[in-house]
Order: C-alpha cells, then sequence, then structure tokens
C-alpha cells in the first residue's frame, strides 16, 4: 500500500513552529507548561519516526531489519506516550490532590507495559512486525496500544470534567478538541490507512493547548517582558514548597511624588515600563513587578557575594536619568530606589504574605532593612499562616462558634433582636480576635466559606425561633463587603433561608463601608440589596458616624435600620460637641424613615440619655455581653417569662 507521508512533513513543520513560539516568548517555568513541552517534542520525535517508518514500510528491502523495527516500533512507542503524558498535563493543570499518586502509578505501569510489547514484538509478534515477505502486520495485541492511549485522554478530559468551573470557554474547547480530533483521526486512519493523518491532528490540537493555557502573557507585567504578581506567588509557592533557600530583593520607587508625574499622572505607565526595562537588562529572568511603584529580585541561593553584587548593579541601573516624553515635550527625571533585602532560610512565607509585605512597605528610611525589621515582618508572616490554618481548621472541622448579643427594643422594653457575632478558639483554648480572623479570611479568599457558615448557623438556630425565642422578630449577621464579589451570594443566602424553612424577614444582613469599596462595588451591593430586600430580607449599616459610614451612605443604599458606633456614645458621654452630634444624626436617621440603634451602651446614664433622644433600639453589655447559643436562648426566655 502506498502511504502519504505529506501530512507526516506538515506535522513535523508544524510541530518546529510551535517550538519556536514557545522560546520566542519568555517562557515562565511551571510543571504544566514543562509537561506541554514534552509533548510538543514527543510529536516531533513521533512526526520524523513517522515519515522515515512509511518509507521502510513501502521499500522494507532497503533496510536493515534492525533499522526498520526500531523505526516501526520506536514511533508507535513516542505515539502511544503522548496520550500518557497528556493525562500528566490534565493532572497537574487541574491539580486535584487525591489522584496525584495513582495517576502517576498508572502513566509508569502503563508505558513500561506498552515498552514491552512493543519492543518485543520482533520476536513475539505481539503488536507490530515484518513477516517473511517483508510486509508490515499488526499483531493480536495491537488495539491494546488504542485502548491504553484512549483511556488515558479519556482520563484526562474527566480531570477537566471535574474541575470545568475552574476554566473559561476556550480552555474547555482546547481540551474537548484534543481528545475529539485525536479519536476521530485514528478512526478516519483505521478506514482509509492510507492517509497518515494522526500526528498533524495531534500538532493542530497542541496549537489549541499552547494557545488556552500556555499564554506566558499570564506571567507577563503589561507591555515589559518582567513577571507579574502571579508569576511572583507561583515562583514562590515552588521554592516554599521544596523548602530551598532564596533572596528576595525589592526595590521601591517613591517616584509617584517626583516632580515629572505629579504634573502628568499619565507617566506613571510610561516610567514604570523605562524602569522594568532596565532592571530586566540588569537581572534577566529574575525580575517581578509587584507594582507601579515595587520590583522584586528572586535570587535562587544564599550567596553571601550576590547581595553586594545586586546593589551595585541596582545603582548602576538607576545612575543615569529617566526620558519622559509627553505632548511632544521631553523631560527627565532622576529616581532613587529604596533597596529591601530577606534571606529566607528556615521558615518559608507563602507567595501573598510576602507580597502584601513587600509592596505595602512604606516606611522605611534605610537603603537596606535591619535584622529586627525583618524578624518582625517574619513574625507577622508566621502569625498570619497560623491564623489562616487555625481557620482552614475550622471551615474543616465546623469549630467556629456563633454568639449572641441581644438588642432592646426601647418601644416595647423587649429583646426583639440580636447580632450575631462569630468566635473561634485557638490551640491553646483562648478566643481568636475577631476582627483579626475576619481580615485574614477577606484577605485570604475563605470569607465566602466562614460566612455562608455562620449564616447558615443562623438559620439553624432560628428554626424553631417561636418556641425557642419568644419575641425575638430577626437576627441581624454581618456580611462582608468582600463576599458581594461572588455573584451566586443572592440565590445562596435564600436557598439557606428557604431550606431551613424560615421568613425572609428573620433576617437581618449588616452591611459596613469601608476604604477599599469602588464605585462598582457600590453598585453591586445596592443590586444586591434589592435583590434580596424584594424577597423580603431587610438591612443594616453598621458603624455609622465613624470610619467611611455617613449621611452620603444612607442615600446611596436601601438599609432600613441604622447602628451607631460605639465611640461616638463614649464621646457624647465627655463632650458636649460630640452630644449634639449624636442627636442631631438620630434626629436625621429617624427623619429619613429609618431606625437606629446605638452600641456601646454601658451605663444606666446612656441608657437614660439614649431613652430620651431619637433612638430606637439599645446595644451593650449594660443588657448582655454576647453569649453562646444556649445561654442566649435561655436568656430570652427568661425575660420574656419576667415580662409576662
Amino acid at each position: 500500500m502506498h502511504y502519504l507521508s505529506e501530512f507526516c512533513v506538515a506535522a513535523v513543520m508544524g510541530t518546529a513552529v510551535l517550538v519556536a513560539l514557545y522560546f520566542l516568548k519568555r517562557n515562565y517555568d511551571t510543571p504544566h507548561n514543562r509537561l506541554f513541552f514534552c509533548m510538543v517534542i514527543i510529536n516531533l520525535l513521533s512526526s520524523a519516526l513517522n515519515i522515515v517508518s512509511i518509507n521502510t514500510i513501502v521499500s522494507p528491502e532497503q533496510y536493515t531489519s534492525f533499522f526498520r523495527d526500531a523505526v516501526n516500533l520506536g514511533y508507535l512507542w513516542f505515539y502511544n506516550l503522548l496520550a500518557g503524558v497528556f493525562m500528566l498535563y490534565a493532572d497537574n493543570v487541574t491539580k486535584i490532590p487525591q489522584i496525584r499518586i495513582p495517576v502517576r502509578v498508572s502513566f509508569f505501569t502503563i508505558h513500561l507495559l506498552e515498552a514491552v510489547l512493543i519492543f518485543t514484538s520482533p520476536m513475539t509478534k505481539w503488536v507490530a512486525y515484518f513477516d517473511e515477505s517483508l510486509a508490515y502486520c499488526r499483531g493480536i495485541l495491537h488495539p491494546l496500544l488504542y485502548v491504553f492511549a484512549y483511556t488515558e485522554i479519556l482520563c484526562g478530559m474527566i480531570f477537566f470534567g471535574v474541575c470545568r468551573k475552574k476554566f473559561n470557554h476556550y480552555e474547555k474547547v482546547a481540551v474537548f478538541w484534543f481528545a475529539v480530533v485525536n479519536f476521530a483521526a485514528q478512526l478516519f486512519q483505521i478506514l482509509f490507512p492510507r492517509y497518515v493523518i494522526g500526528n498533524l491532528m495531534t500538532t493542530l490540537s497542541l496549537f489549541f493547548l499552547f494557545i488556552a493555557f500556555e499564554n506566558h502573557a499570564y506571567y507577563l507585567f503589561q507591555t515589559t517582558m518582567c513577571y507579574n504578581r502571579y508569576a511572583f506567588i507561583t515562583t514562590i509557592r515552588r521554592l516554599q514548597k521544596r523548602q530551598e533557600p532564596y533572596q528576595i530583593a525589592a526595590l521601591r520607587m517613591d517616584y509617584i511624588r517626583t516632580a515629572a508625574v505629579a504634573a502628568r499622572p499619565s507617566t506613571i505607565d510610561q516610567l514604570t515600563i523605562l524602569l522594568a526595562e532596565r532592571v530586566d537588562r540588569a537581572f534577566p529572568g529574575k525580575v517581578f513587578v509587584l507594582s507601579n511603584e515595587c520590583f522584586a529580585i528572586i535570587e535562587e541561593s544564599t550567596s553571601s557575594q550576590w547581595n553586594k553584587a545586586m546593589q551595585d548593579k541596582v545603582q548602576e541601573c538607576f545612575a543615569e536619568p529617566f526620558t519622559i516624553t509627553q505632548l511632544d515635550k521631553t523631560e527627565s527625571t532622576r529616581i532613587s530606589p529604596l533597596i529591601q533585602t530577606i534571606n529566607v532560610t528556615d521558615y518559608y512565607p507563602s507567595g501573598y504574605a510576602l507580597l502584601d509585605y513587600l509592596s505595602g512597605a512604606d516606611n522605611y528610611n534605610s537603603s537596606v532593612f535591619s535584622d529586627k525589621d525583618v524578624e518582625a515582618a517574619a513574625e507577622a508572616i508566621r502569625h498570619e499562616q497560623k491564623m489562616l490554618r487555625l481557620l482552614d481548621n475550622a471551615l474543616e472541622t465546623h469549630s467556629f462558634q456563633i454568639w449572641y448579643q441581644p438588642i432592646l427594643d426601647i418601644a416595647s422594653n423587649e429583646y426583639r433582636s440580636a447580632e450575631a457575632l462569630l468566635r473561634l478558639k485557638d490551640s491553646d483554648g483562648a478566643f481568636v480576635n475577631p476582627e483579626d480572623l475576619i481580615r485574614v479570611a477577606e484577605k485570604n479568599g475563605r470569607i465566602n466559606d466562614v460566612g455562608l457558615y455562620a449564616f447558615e448557623e443562623v438559620c439553624r438556630m432560628l428554626r424553631d425561633r417561636e418556641t425557642r425565642l419568644p419575641g425575638i422578630n430577626c437576627i441581624q449577621v454581618n456580611l462582608s463587603p468582600r463576599q458581594l464579589h461572588d455573584p451566586r451570594l443572592a440565590d445562596e443566602l435564600l436557598k439557606l433561608i428557604r431550606r431551613h424553612g424560615l421568613s425572609t424577614d428573620s433576617i437581618n444582613l449588616e452591611i459596613t463601608e469601608t476604604a477599599e469599596i469602588t464605585q462598582a462595588d457600590k453598585e453591586q451591593m445596592v443590586a444586591f440589596m434589592e435583590r434580596m430586600r424584594a424577597e423580603g430580607v431587610t438591612f443594616s449599616l453598621d458603624d455609622y458616624g465613624s470610619g467611611f459610614a455617613t449621611i452620603g451612605t444612607l442615600l446611596t443604599y436601601p438599609v432600613d435600620l441604622v447602628k451607631f458606633d460605639r465611640e461616638i456614645l463614649w464621646k457624647a458621654m465627655t463632650d458636649p460637641s460630640a452630644m449634639t452630634l449624636l442627636q442631631t444624626s438620630l434626629s436625621a436617621v429617624r427623619g429619613i424613615g429609618k431606625k437606629a440603634v446605638v452600641e456601646g451602651v454601658e451605663t444606666q446614664e446612656m441608657e437614660q440619655l439614649l431613652r430620651e433622644t431619637s433612638c430606637d433600639y439599645l446595644q451593650g453589655f449594660l443588657f448582655s455581653c454576647p453569649l453562646p447559643e444556649k445561654e442566649f436562648i435561655r436568656f430570652i426566655q427568661e425575660h420574656h417569662q419576667e415580662n409576662k
């Protein structure tokens, strides 16, 4: 039979182009990046061997038996090896920890067995061989190679299917294309054996994977060839996992306050690019742009000479002024960076912790940090890591506690509501600072899980409120602004309310405006509130009068209740001006149709004062401190009995 080798030639040329593209871009080294490159090289070798293999089949008499067998069996092994490496690639991209070891064991077992079957075929004739007339024949176990290959590809598809929510539309299409096209190509080749299109289809599939998954722009900062924050975190994660010592030099450039930038803020990006190009020339492949004003250089060693050499190179980089062009006008400016160095040898902090520390530090007046500064930073990182482990363990073991602080209704002198407060004990049995806990949860992406856990616990406690909590109308649950970044939040909260058979008016959500809330966040929050209010859920504005909650906030958000911060009340007790402000604010809140609660009531004098003003509810230690669930229920039942 006359085989057409043109498809294999096209596959070799296409794969060579892919190799060139791979190296033309700055390559950020990751495990799945290396596995992808392995697939490319295997396909290149397989395609090249297939061209020679076709010639040995068409004209076997021109070659020795050893060469014929080596080429054909080598091609079969490489072609099947590609499917196994795809399975490893899928495992590495999806990162499902439970299957990592089984996948590796399966890979080595399958391809060791394949190697035995394939390379013993000249004697056993199990897979492929040349008969006495030099005709190419397939053995009885040849179909087993297809079974192995497509089992591995199917496993890779399943891995992606399980983690499909992690990937965008183009990534899903690329994986689907790889599996379907390779299967279709083999089926086509079985039906029309003259057309050897398998390697060409694999090459096209690899192009799709390259575009979808191996986009190096993910790791690069804007238009520079320096790595970005994501690459920094990935690098630190790799070093942390291997526990390899390394050094970091952080360059902080305070050029936003230079004359050139102050006059025209649009020059910031231009300056950043100029800085990045210079520093990258001095430290090629080691520069990470953490922000416009903070670069990091990572040296994967602890050489004592590197620190001095690094500082000399940095001084050379910044010796010449930087030229900025704006509206046909050229201006020069000099920039002097502050250099912070950290040696990581025994303790290996997370990438996010280091990123926050390096890009957030702004009060240093020396060119190099002292050991005391570094140790203080390391201690802060260790504390946060400990908190994060504690938080993750609490989520896994459901060891959070929800405490409740009753809120007094002045008009009826009854406890009509309460605020739910999150509590957690550390390994020593002491309670963790709640503000610290929430900060770590928000910073490390755990706040959604924590918030939903607390909300469900409140719903569970409220299920039998008619009998267990007489007089209680609703429970106030704190909501972090970060939770609103999840578009599914409203549906999840409403689902929990309905699952526990509650009416929506039994929940009041507390929101707080902070400095981090952008205009887009505000619009998102208002949309969320309007959706929930349409279902009957009410809202409170927390910390009113302090921080960032002002009268403008009341006009922005559709809240029903305004909670005055305790600091206002305490200042009002000693400062007449603060007292006037408190009374005026309470009247203003009532005047726009909202109810007011004042927190921090701890003396009878405070209570009497607030009863004489336009206040609706009181909350504070004078009435009750936050109580565990059972004590809270008992407190409400006893108070209700007393008022009968």
